[in-house]
């Protein structure tokens, strides 16, 4: 029995009996692996499925396809193979390198701007189980090049980087990764293709670096990766008179180079594998047979791809029969790369098809996808800290996109954290439009470019247009601008704009996932973690600043801990309302310590609509205004010192002069034990069965009538003050007695109003929202925005006699032309959990301190603890001993606050676990007496799903 050399193998019984059996012509084919494409014609398979039942070669190496035609032919040529054959392919970053419909993970270069190499270890871990789901024994990577030439036409991003110490570190991650889930690593291109300028698919590159050099830099990697067992190194197509002086004679042919330096002089012990031999670096200078036996002279274990496998056998033997190559050496081949098929599990069984495409698109496969880009991200310049961004009322910010056209994710992403205009322009256009462009352009103070669509290629100048360079050169010049490069960090001396740019964001590659990212690191979603892999233009190697997730993310629930599937439940509750007829329409949004990770919409705006309610839809959050204004306000004064929640109303309204309400302290009215009556129906004051008082309301406006109350209904501005001096006549009740009312609220405007000295919606907007980068959070929503846009709320059959469409619901709030301290806000669930989680955050948001957080503290927390109040000051908050009608959830903590809202709204936050839950509906549209929303109990039935996934997912 021929003893294995190098890694042992477990089966050795197994190879021994098979070996046995192995004709001389056998034994040598087991030393080839061929070229196979799973997405050619039968004529293709049928001649390939030929050529491996009559020479039996070792193995096939699998190149452009698809998953499962790729299974299929695995599986025909496996059957067509007396030994089982070996399987291989190129995924650098995974099956999708080569296969379309699977994972493409982060790129070398890409990933070598990520710290954590943890992370690498994890992607190859991914990148092998995708192999052993398909069969594939075999991953050639990782490619342990250090790339030092920013011209290197072959390796370039396939490379981790320039810095030998970086480059040796990321590829042991990345072969343990495999190794450890049952897939052989191979690094290549040994002994380093890094520092070449010419690329060995078409001519045979030369290195001329000295002995020292080269084994200071270039084999410094796989000197490492030896040292640690990897089990298959490549053998590169590159010519080295350091070494061999041979004319003509790649790495991949020389024994000086093969045997003397890998296995002699660095003790490498496993597969020595060429590189492809049909590269034109070396089968321009050799003719087929010739290649292949000088690669088995110079030591190579495993010949890919010969040019002809049946001359490539014809010529081995001969040597063979000759003498000139030891049958021994021939044999001692054959026999370990049996042992290497029987380690690695190759084996006959056909794989299974069946649900092929979910299994290499798992879930978690693109939560490691999302997480490499993100940890990538490499801001490689930011004067004056100006990313992520902040004060953004002060920012009017373009977009412009060169290279791509609109609807892509950078923009979309943009526009959730603030108001951002985009533009696009093509790779080529016109200087007219380029002039017309850089004088709409130039109205902004803040520009946004990004270079999409670019190659990894310095020898097509990264797909960079002339045109679009010189663009972003002037628009640099000429307004403040973040640069983001969706591309290969060496396009970067390309760009004259770089040094007028006031922040540079490398994304490396352009696709959602990294347009998702780079926006959200614009705007602190998450931080900038990156640095650079490689010295490109005037930035240095290892050059990035470190930034500071400030706004939320946008995030797969995996990444969280909560599998997408157990999801469903929070779909099926939405969805039932709709189908129940709870209400038309509604937005849910889910997030967990600053992460959204549920974000969706259900229904149509009306019950017979076609058209499906989108997430940036408008909703009236009716009461929920108390807390989402009207509280925030009052908290932004008393931390200026303004007021005090023991003042009383008195002290701010002289309306209330010698009234029963002058008293009321501001904490008793916003904990609702002020005594004031629930509501006051001010509307049926001013109408009757047939219609409203024409002497307060017309329909049209003008001075005196400039309250519009709904579509052409104009109220006079005098009844403005009877709507107040109802409130202020309107009797007490019990003082200390919980009972829940508006009435305190509108008087809150008052005050906020007095002491600000601005209108209640411009002091909000300037305070908060506008800051927030909120864009679609306002009063009187009609004037900004489509109709469409906005959801329609009650036919109102008794008092407007219309639909509610744009106006407040409320009619008290309608009467004050929209704006109350007690309704009429109107804003979508994304901008509601906004300030819901600037809560959370103790009033921080976007790196702006909004309100202190002892102030939020106070305002969050029960005000008369043990007296059956359970309210904060504007805040609701859970029942101490849970209740079915508890306004609550049972699993809220008592630290949680929240509030909801007549036409079928629902906000709470926790800061016990970090959660953010928005429920926003039109349950009013188009009856308010519907009551199914209350009945089904849906809002805290979809909340408490969520505390129970947290609990059996764990979590935390």
């Amino acid at each position: 029995m021929i003893q294995a050399q190098g890694i042992q193998r477990t089966d050795s019984i197994w190879a021994d009996s098979v070996f046995r059996q192995l004709t001389p012509e056998r034994r040598i084919a087991q030393l080839f692996m061929i070229r196979a494409y799973s997405y050619k014609d039968s004529t293709y398979k049928d001649s390939l499925a030929s050529v491996v039942e009559k020479f039996q070669p070792g193995g096939i190496c699998f190149f452009k396809g698809t998953p499962y035609a790729q299974v299929l032919l695995t599986n025909r040529l496996q059957n067509k193979s007396k030994v089982p054959l070996l399987v291989a392919i190129d995924a650098e970053w995974g099956l999708g390198m080569r296969l379309d419909s699977t994972i493409a993970f982060p790129r070398p270069i890409t990933l070598g701007a990520v710290q954590d190499d943890t992370l690498i270890y994890q992607v190859a871990s991914r990148i092998a189980a995708d192999c052993r789901r398909m069969g594939i024994h075999i991953n050639f990577a990782p490619v342990a090049d250090i790339n030092c030439n920013p011209d290197n036409p072959v390796i370039n991003f396939r490379s981790f980087g320039e810095n030998k110490f970086r480059v040796a570190a990321k590829s042991l991650n990345f072969a343990t990764g495999l190794k450890d889930n049952g897939v052989m690593a191979v690094a290549k291109h040994f002994p380093g293709h890094g520092d070449t300028d010419m690329d060995s698919h078409l001519n045979l590159p030369v290195v001329r670096h000295s002995v020292e050099r080269m084994d200071s830099v270039e084999l410094y990697p796989f000197k490492i990766l030896i040292k640690n067992g990897i089990e298959g190194i490549m053998t590169a197509h590159l010519f080295l008179p350091c070494y061999d002086s041979s004319a003509n004679t790649a790495a991949t042919l020389s024994h000086a180079v093969v045997s003397s330096l890998l296995k002699e002089k660095l003790g490498f012990k496993g597969f020595a594998i060429t590189d492809a031999l049909d590269m034109q670096g070396v089968a321009k200078y050799y003719k087929a047979g010739e290649i292949e036996l000088k690669a088995l002279e110079a030591g190579n274990d495993l010949l890919l791809l010969p040019q002809n496998l049946e001359e490539a056998i014809r010529s081995v033997k001969m040597a063979a029969d000759s003498n000139i190559i030891s049958r021994v050496r021939i044999d001692s081949a054959c026999f370990r790369i049996l042992m290497l098929k029987s380690g690695l599990g190759a084996s006959k069984t056909p794989v299974s098809t069946v649900n092929l495409y979910q299994d290499l698109n798992s879930r978690s496969s693109a939560v490691l996808r999302n997480q490499g880009f993100a940890s990538a991200m490499t801001l490689v310049k930011n004067e004056r800290g100006l990313i992520p961004l902040t004060s953004l009322e002060k920012r009017q910010i373009a977009y412009l996109g060169i290279g791509d056209k609109p609807g892509n994710c950078f923009a979309e992403t943009l526009n959730r954290y603030s108001r951002v205009s985009p533009f696009f322009l093509p790779r080529q256009f016109s200087k007219a439009v380029a002039d017309s462009l850089v004088s709409v352009l130039g109205k902004f103070n803040l520009l946004i470019i990004g270079l999409h669509n670019m190659t990894g290629y310095p020898a097509d100048s990264f797909h960079l247009s002339r045109q679009g360079l010189q663009i972003v050169d002037t628009l640099s010049k000429v307004t403040r601008t973040i640069l983001v490069v969706f591309g290969n960090p060496y396009s970067m001396k390309l760009i004259p704009g770089l040094i007028h740019s006031e922040s540079i964001l490398l994304a490396y590659q352009d696709f959602p996932e990294t347009e998702l990212a780079a926006a959200e690191v614009i705007f602190g979603g998450i931080p900038a973690r990156g640095q650079l892999p490689v010295s490109a233009g005037s930035f240095h190697y290892g050059t990035g600043e470190g930034t500071v997730k400030t706004r939320f993310s946008f995030v797969l629930p995996e990444e969280i801990g909560l599998p997408k599937q157990s999801l469903d439940i929070i779909d099926s509750i939405a969805s039932d309302g709709v189908k129940r007829g709870a209400y038309p329409g509604c937005q849910v949004l889910l997030a967990k310590d600053g992460k959204v990770f549920y974000y969706r919409s259900f229904g149509h705006p009306q019950y017979n609509d076609t058209v499906k309610v989108i997430n940036e839809d408008l909703y009236d959050i009716a009461s929920v205004t108390k807390v989402a204004a009207t509280t925030l306000a009052i908290m932004k004064l008393y931390d200026e010192g303004r007021l005090d929640p023991g003042d009383s109303l008195g002290k701010y309204l002289n309306v209330l002069a010698g009234s029963d309400k002058s008293a009321l302290s501001i904490r008793d009215v916003m904990t609702h034990r002020a005594g004031l009556q629930s509501w006051i129906p001010f509307y049926k004051n001013v109408s009757n069965a047939r219609g409203y008082d024409t002497t307060i309301f017309r329909r049209d406006s003008g001075s005196m009538y400039p309250y519009q109350v709904a579509g052409n209904m104009f109220m006079r501005a005098s009844y403005r003050d009877t709507i107040f001096k109802q409130i202020v006549r309107s009797p007490l009740g019990e003082k200390g007695k919980y009972l829940y009312s508006d009435l305190g609220f509108y008087l809150l405007r008052l005050v906020v109003e007095k002491l600000s000295g601005k209108p209640f919606d411009r002091f909000l907007d300037e305070s908060f929202y506008r800051p927030l980068g909120l864009q679609r959070t306002c009063f009187n929503p009609y004037k900004k925005f489509n109709l469409n846009e906005i959801m329609p709320t009650e036919n109102d059959t008794e008092f407007r006699r219309q639909l509610i469409r744009g106006y407040v619901h409320d009619p008290g709030a309608a009467m004050l032309g929209g704006i109350s301290g007690h309704a009429g806000l109107f804003t979508n669930s994304l901008e509601l959990g906004v300030i819901m989680q600037m809560l959370l955050e103790r009033g921080s948001y976007g790196g702006n301190q909004y309100i202190k957080p002892s102030t939020v503290r106070l305002f969050t927390s029960c005000q008369f603890p043990g007296t059956g109040n359970r309210r904060g000051l504007g805040f609701d908050k859970p029942l101490k001993n849970y209740k079915p009608d508890s306004p609550a959830c049972r699993g809220a903590s008592p630290e949680s606050f929240g509030h909801s809202g007549f036409t079928g709204t629902y906000v709470w936050a926790d800061p016990s676990n970090g959660l953010v839950y928005i429920f926003l509906s039109n349950r009013v549209c188009p009856d308010a007496s519907n009551q199914k929303l209350r009945d089904m109990n849906i809002r805290t039935r979809l909340h408490q799903a969520v505390y129970d996934l947290f609990e059996q997912y764990g979590v935390k």
